[in-house]
Formats: C-alpha cells, sequence, structure tokens
C-alpha cells in the first residue's frame, strides 16, 4: 500500500461575529486577512505565514445560541519564553475570559477561551514524554527554572517516562517511515 504523507495545515471555524472573531485573531495572534467572501455568508481566510495561503478559516453561520463543536485550536510556539510571553499577555486582554494551565509532561501549555467560546491551545514541547491524558497545573508565579525543574523531577518518578527523542523514533516505526 502507497503510504500518504497527510500533513494538516489549516481548520476553519463557524462563527457568529466574523468581525469580531477576526479582530480577535488578527490583534491576538497576529494572522492577516489573505481573501474573503462577503455575500450573505462572509467567509474570510487567514495566514501567519507566506507559504500558506490560510492557516485559518472563519465562516459565518453559527448560530448565537449554539455550542461550540471545535474541541480545540493549537498553536506550537518556539520556547517557554513565548509561552511565558501568551499566557502574560491572555491574561490581559479583555476579551479572554477563561485561561488554564497544564503541565502534560510532554508540553508546557497555556489553554483559553476566543470570544466565541472555543478553546486555544497554545504550547511548547518538553524534552520527555508521559503517557497522555496527564496534566498537573503550571505556576507562573515560578521562575522558568523551577517549573522546568518541577516538571523533570514529576516525569523522571512517571512509570511511563521516555525521553521525548525516544518516542519519537517509536512514532516513525508505528507510522511506518
Amino acid at each position: 500500500m502507497t503510504r500518504i504523507n497527510f500533513s494538516l495545515n489549516h481548520v476553519g471555524i463557524y462563527v457568529i461575529d466574523i468581525d469580531r472573531m477576526t479582530d480577535f485573531y488578527t490583534s491576538f495572534f497576529g494572522f492577516i486577512v489573505t481573501d474573503e467572501r462577503t455575500d450573505v455568508n462572509p467567509i474570510r481566510f487567514m495566514t501567519m505565514s507566506p507559504d500558506e495561503h490560510h492557516q485559518l478559516l472563519l465562516a459565518s453561520g453559527r448560530a448565537p445560541d449554539s455550542p461550540s463543536t471545535v474541541a480545540q485550536i493549537s498553536f506550537l510556539l518556539d520556547d517557554f519564553a513565548q509561552l511565558r510571553a501568551v499566557h502574560d499577555r491572555a491574561q490581559a486582554d479583555p476579551r479572554i475570559t477563561k485561561i488554564w494551565t497544564l503541565d502534560h509532561g510532554n508540553s508546557w501549555t497555556v489553554y483559553f477561551r476566543d470570544p466565541e467560546d472555543n478553546i486555544i491551545e497554545t504550547y511548547v514541547h518538553t524534552p520527555w514524554h508521559v503517557s497522555q491524558p496527564y496534566g498537573t497545573p503550571i505556576d507562573f508565579s515560578l521562575s522558568d527554572t523551577e517549573i522546568f525543574a518541577a516538571t523533570q523531577k514529576a516525569v523522571l518518578n512517571n512509570p511511563s517516562y521516555m525521553p521525548a527523542g525516544d518516542f519519537r523514533e517509536h512514532l516513525v516505526e508505528r507510522l511506518g517511515q
């Protein structure tokens, strides 16, 4: 069987107020609008990469009283300093009403809800792997060094622990690559 290499490159969400959501995703994350349809059911295509026409699609049509069907929209960050900056920025943004953090052992994560209650995940990888689900809150009043040490201590005591590189090697084998 020929292996097809899929790459997930964008997500589309139905929104209640496309202008409010466009403002949030452009001002908080730095997306730009690349194209839009402005008829009876407006759509906005947005990106943060010159290599992708769109990474986020906002489509009008979600009823105001309907719950979000998005489990989460996840953004990988380069390092812990960026995660701390997102945490601080989310706390200062009045459009964001719920923020929570989790040390997943294999990642440090800041979660929050966008203005229409969709869950946003921002995260950075750790050098470790533990079986999921796993999570303890992150205390951002601690220094980066203290958070790193606490995670390391916890994962080394977890029976499912392995270095992240070893886990990736297992995935490569399982994916037949």
